[in-house]
């Protein structure tokens, strides 16, 4: 990956892709941030980068942001559950991918990263590998079956030629998750005290700045067509939630909600029209998220290396709005750019 390759990233200025963008910088390269709201990635990134505005729903300022790119990294997604969110996810995640990659193949993009999401594989043994991509998501799952296909469509136009690699994430914790995401969500609910309840749910989360150094390294080393699975610490949420009470010393929950509970609960929020508690969120939940990622670290030389301790502290700080970093979370960060 030499310096005078031109980047093109969509969802620059989210939590992953501010920090893929600020490594990119970091290594001298030339980005330009495809986003539709320019003030916020100036806010970010002042005039280090080039900022083209658009929308991945208009098929013509994706293609107005194209020339000139030798290497697309694309992050750009929805992350909406329930039944409202289906339309905005398809437009998003389906529609909008597929105009990226074809703006992409007129282009004559040299590389081509996508960004899905471990969250689309499904399977019956205890940790998950890349070849555990379903035939089929059903359409209740509205943003895991819009990740699905919008990946179907990467795979399509890797076949056709044009160079695409799948980078599929985990769970990111870490400073700058202003949205939140999923995962940011559980530790600011847990702080705001708004976390009455456990349950024995399986998940995987992984450094956001660790993230962001393995999708640059599947955009360097990655095979077209492949798929590479990027994640750390496999946990038990129970777990999770006591390692957040040993850290802030508030209490955790004194009770865990069975998983019959939890489908009821999930379909309770999707007739309530609810965000975050619907069938999709509930669906997740019985579906234990534990990955295995000896692939990326054997054909990409790459593995994640903050504890989980490091990461959640990290979080925690982030979300209390904390002003002095934890000096063991500088000394990380700074090993992991240098790496």
């Amino acid at each position: 990956m030499s310096a005078s390759t031109q980047f093109l990233i969509t969802g620059g200025t989210g939590f992953i892709g501010r920090h893929v963008v600020h490594r990119l910088l970091f290594r001298g390269a030339r980005v330009r941030v495809f986003c539709r709201t320019p003030e916020k990635a100036q806010r970010l990134f002042g005039d280090r980068v080039g900022i083209a505005r658009g929308d991945l729903r208009e098929p013509h300022s994706v293609a107005l942001a194209m020339p000139g790119c030798d290497t697309v990294i694309h992050l750009g997604a929805t992350f909406q559950f329930g039944r409202k969110a289906r339309r905005i996810n398809e437009e998003t995640n389906i529609f909008g991918t597929q105009h990226l990659l074809e703006a992409a193949e007129r282009s004559g993009i040299q590389r081509f990263v996508h960004v899905s999401s471990c969250g689309v594989l499904e399977g019956g043994r205890k940790l998950l590998t890349e070849s555990d991509f379903p035939a089929n998501v059903g359409t209740q799952e509205s943003y895991r079956r819009s990740k699905w296909l919008g990946e179907m469509a990467a795979l399509e136009a890797a076949r056709r030629g044009l160079p695409v690699t799948i980078a599929s994430p985990t769970s990111p914790l870490g400073e700058g998750d202003e949205l939140p995401t999923p995962t940011g969500r559980i530790v600011r609910d847990y702080l705001r005290g708004r976390f009455p309840f456990g349950a024995h749910v399986g998940l995987n989360f992984i450094h956001v700045t660790d993230l962001a150094e393995g999708i640059l390294t599947v955009a360097e080393r990655g095979r077209t067509g492949e798929r590479y699975l990027l994640g750390h610490h496999n946990v038990w949420l129970d777990e999770f939630i006591q390692l957040l009470a040993r850290l802030t010393k508030r209490p955790a929950p004194r009770f865990t909600l069975p998983q019959p509970v939890i489908t009821l609960v999930g379909a309770i929020g999707e007739a309530a029209g609810s965000e975050w508690i619907c069938r999709e969120t509930a669906a997740h939940a019985r579906r234990r998220q534990w990955f295995d990622f000896s692939k990326a670290a054997q054909e990409l030389g790459w593995s994640a290396r903050t504890p989980l301790e490091t990461i959640t502290l990290e979080a925690v700080q982030w979300f209390q709005g904390a002003s002095t970093p934890n000096p063991d979370l500088v000394l990380t960060q700074s090993n992991v750019a240098a790496s």
